[in-house]
């Protein structure tokens, strides 16, 4: 029997829930059963689910729905729950270890200035010698003294600035650790939520094509009707063969009419005459008979 399924894949929606301590992913499975429905997670960090029910006869509808664990995830504490057709899977975190103190900034150490050469060390020759004084000369003037030779100065070179301290942006961005990715979570999502969106916009194609068609539909009834009637516009209005015919009927009825009206006329002036002649000559009995017949 089991041979002779023939299934129906189904898709269904998936809506994840994140929060510090724990994931939690739902799937809307209308038509399943508890016992309809298994959860397994592999050794590849790979949540499975399956699904498959009968529909009618052996026609069988299943799902095949995988995801991939969080880095962080507590695989020994996942836990499912079925409930009003909604398969919920919690995937609690592992307990975050204890940050690790920042150490303390130092402030920047300036560089060290150049230092100063000592003219009285550089000067290597013997001492200037100071000539005697002559035995000529008078105590109170004093000898000359020899000008000593000139040192030459090196060139002030200027201190370096410091170099400005780094933002502290940039010191929090070097001193966080990078956090695992869960691209491979969220992939499914936006695969659920592409195909809600291509199945509304196919709903919306469709409910375009139905209106059309009434429209065109409409438009056909509405071409019929008024060809009807024109139709019967056609049919009723007289064509002049009809009324030249009709024209002639009347004038032929009118004209009976009158002969008829002449014709009594005629006979009543008549009778009126004849009957007067008669009663003149005293014939009055065959008189009456006469009109009688």
């Amino acid at each position: 029997m089991a041979n002779n399924r023939t299934y129906e894949e189904y898709e269904p929606a998936v809506e994840w829930s994140r929060s510090a301590e724990a994931d939690a992913v739902k799937l809307t499975l209308p038509g399943f059963k508890r016992e309809d429905i298994r959860v397994l997670v592999d050794n590849h960090g790979h949540l499975r689910t399956r699904g498959e029910r009968p529909i009618v006869a052996n026609r069988w509808s299943r799902f095949h729905k995988d995801f991939e664990l969080p880095a962080n995830c507590n695989a020994d504490g996942i836990r499912a729950k079925f409930e009003n057709e909604r398969l919920t899977i919690t995937l609690p975190k592992n307990a975050p270890s204890p940050p690790m103190p920042a150490p303390p900034r130092r402030p920047p150490m300036a560089p060290p200035l150049p230092a100063v050469p000592d003219p009285a060390a550089r000067f290597t020759g013997p001492p200037p010698t100071v000539p005697a004084v002559p035995f000529a000369l008078a105590p109170s003037v004093k000898p000359p003294v020899e000008p000593r030779p000139s040192m030459p100065r090196k060139p002030y070179a200027p201190v370096p600035a410091p170099a400005p301290a780094p933002p502290p942006e940039v010191e929090q961005l070097a001193t966080t650790k990078p956090q695992s990715p869960l691209g491979a979570v969220s992939r499914p999502k936006e695969e659920v939520e592409k195909q809600m969106r291509k199945r509304e916009e196919e709903g919306k194609m469709a409910e375009d094509r139905k209106q059309e068609m009434v429209q065109d539909q409409k438009a056909t009834e509405q071409q019929q009707k008024d060809a009807i009637l024109a139709e019967m516009a056609l049919v009723n209005q007289p064509s002049p063969a009809s009324a030249s015919r009709s024209l002639l009927v009347n004038v032929a009825v009118a004209v009976v009419v009158l002969l008829g009206i002449t014709v009594y006329v005629w006979h009543s002036l008549r009778n009126a005459t004849g009957g007067a002649g008669e009663h003149g000559h005293g014939h009055m009995g065959a008189g009456s008979y006469r009109d009688e017949m």
